[in-house]
């Protein structure tokens, strides 16, 4: 890639260099005494040893012209490869989708379907008999609402039920012990 590049570089100097001006003679290229590289169209000076790098070609229309459609089919053709290629690989990238969506969606079924099969044979072949027969109860069960004989709801009164009187207690009640009044006209006492 790197001496694609150099050479690339170097091409367009040398096509800037020599299409600059079109009265542009030979480019040279020498060597000084003291080491210094030089590129010049005019000739090196005596005792230099010289290279001539490009002669000069005189313009030509019809040649320019079908260099430029050389030129812009070598383009073309670049960018219909790149275009291609681009393609083929979003082709590739939806088949690879496409092969990962199917795997996923076999392995969802298969999951599903030993999920099914487990909640089909929860026993795994093994048959337990029930634990009591129908109708069984556990002896002291006793139904909501269930009352044995005798047994009164709450609050249930006998007739001639009177309550027990209170007993008398010789000790004065506390101040805080004290019943208060609350009648509708009463003073609460202190």
């Amino acid at each position: 890639m790197r001496i694609m590049t150099r050479h690339a570089g170097w091409l367009v100097i040398y096509l800037l260099l020599w299409s600059s001006h079109p009265a542009v003679a030979d480019l040279y290229h020498w060597t000084d005494a003291q080491g210094v590289r030089h590129f010049s169209n005019t000739p090196p000076p005596e005792g230099a040893d010289a290279t001539v790098l490009l002669e000069e070609i005189p313009y030509d229309p019809e040649s320019d012209d079908k260099r430029r459609a050389q030129e812009d089919a070598m383009l073309r053709e670049s960018e219909s490869a790149e275009t291609q290629a681009r393609l083929e690989k979003a082709e590739r990238d939806a088949e690879e989708a496409r092969r990962q969506a199917e795997a996923a969606r076999r392995k969802a079924d298969r999951l599903e379907k030993e999920m099914e099969e487990r909640d089909d044979d929860r026993s795994y072949g093994v048959y337990y008999p029930p634990r009591h027969p129908p109708g069984y109860r556990p002896p002291g069960y006793r139904p909501p609402g269930h009352r044995p004989p005798g047994h009164r709801p709450p609050g249930h009164r006998p007739p001639g039920w009177r309550p027990k009187p209170e007993l008398y207690d010789p000790t004065p009640p506390k101040p805080w012990q004290q019943p208060r009044d609350s009648s509708p006209g009463g003073r609460d006492r202190k």
